[in-house]
């Protein structure tokens, strides 16, 4: 095996390195992205509490709310840990390249005061000419011509580089000083969402005595609730086999037989993937897609075939995409729903107080469908939203747009 030359490493090394620093770069816009998305979260999630704080004095409630706090406070102060390390990457390699810059400007330096010295040994026009007229041919006395010429082109050309290698070891000590001043500033804020954290934590265990002392068949109640959303989830799934079961004129398929228009709004609809609209206008997730520990009874199982949005009274919901509605539901033990077919995909609006439309009308994105409905008792106003590839339940947040 061939080892490389010293020049050949340093040049393979200082091709990396930039690499790198982009790369670097582009993970902190990243996670600033992501730093300003969750900010927003907790001040609306601030927001809403104080609405439902006004109306309800649950226990069980207030626990919940910390609880989401909480954990979007963790992300937080993970997404500023991520840019922590990731300023260090970028402080070192601006600490670097000031390096190089600096043994560059060095060097230059050092030549052109050769330049410098060799120019003003020639600087005479007598030695010059003298030297252009001990030519011994015309040829030879163009050719030295432009020597003077080159030479001192080659001399400006040096000054230039010292200039732009100057303004380069400027630019990067101050880049490195507002890569500093951002770091400390992280710090700083960091220190603070921690403090916050921990008194939220506090009046966590503070909450939940209270609740375990008050509240003795709470996990009792959870379970119940869970059984009545898992009733309703079943409702859903056989609106749902009823639609199949008629386009296809056949009760034991289990997929939709999609017309040419079907099929397109199914493509396009799966085209869309990760960048659908959201359901609301303003609102934060407060429950997940799938299988999870419920928010207040950690040892309480509950399973969620969609995601649960908090919003603000009286906000409307909206369409998704393009579609038809397919049913408009009601079921004991919840509110009124809709489901909008989208090809072979179908989105679901349950927990609504009012609905605007009805079965068979067609619809656009962001066409309103009715206003969410809010709990008088808690004060909360939470939509339910599913998206359903025909029978199979999928995560709606990697379908929506990431705002």
């Amino acid at each position: 095996m061939k080892f490389l030359s010293k020049t050949a490493f340093l040049l393979l090394i200082f091709s990396i390195i930039p690499l790198n620093a982009q790369n670097y770069e582009a993970r902190q816009k990243k996670l600033e992205a992501q730093k300003i998305s969750l900010t927003k979260e907790i001040s609306q999630i601030n927001s809403l509490i104080l609405d439902s704080r006004k109306k309800s004095k649950n226990l069980a409630n207030e626990l919940e709310d910390i609880q989401l706090k909480i954990s979007v406070r963790d992300k937080l102060i993970n997404i500023n840990n991520s840019q922590l390390n990731n300023l260090t990457n970028i402080i070192y390699n601006q600490t670097e390249k000031l390096s190089d810059l600096e043994k560059e400007l060095i060097k230059l330096k050092e030549e052109y005061e050769q330049i410098i010295y060799s120019s003003y040994k020639k600087k005479s026009t007598q030695m010059k000419l003298m030297f252009l007229f001990a030519s011994e041919n015309i040829n030879q006395a163009f050719k030295r011509f432009q020597y003077f010429k080159q030479y001192s082109k080659y001399r400006k050309k040096q000054a230039d580089k010292i200039v732009l290698i100057q303004t380069q070891i400027s630019q990067t000590i101050d880049s490195l000083q507002i890569r500093k001043n951002n770091k400390q500033n992280i710090i700083d804020e960091n220190r603070e969402v921690k403090e916050t954290l921990t008194k939220e934590k506090q009046l966590q265990n503070t909450l939940f005595k209270n609740l375990l002392k008050n509240q003795k068949n709470y996990a009792l109640e959870i379970n119940e609730k869970e059984k009545q959303t898992r009733l309703i989830d079943n409702e859903i799934q056989k609106l749902i086999r009823l639609a199949i079961a008629e386009s296809n004129k056949n009760n034991n398929s289990t997929n939709f037989a999609l017309t040419p228009e079907g099929r397109l709004i199914s493509t396009n609809f799966q085209a869309n993937k990760g960048r659908l609209p959201w359901p609301l206008k303003q609102g934060v997730v407060v429950r997940r897609f799938g299988t999870q520990p419920h928010p207040v009874v950690r040892t309480t199982t509950i399973n969620s075939n969609g995601i649960s949005l908090a919003t603000s009274p009286n906000s409307v919901a909206y369409s998704v995409f393009d579609g038809e509605v397919l049913s408009v539901y009601g079921f004991s033990g919840g509110n009124p729903g809709v489901l909008i077919r989208h090809g072979k995909y179908i989105s679901n609006y349950q927990n609504l107080s009012s609905i605007f439309v009805k079965k068979g009308d067609k619809i656009n994105a962001n066409d309103e469908i009715g206003i969410v409905f809010t709990n008088e008792s808690t004060g909360k106003t939470v939509l339910k939203f599913n998206i359903f590839n025909e029978l199979k339940p999928e995560n709606p947040t990697i379908w929506l747009d990431k705002y």
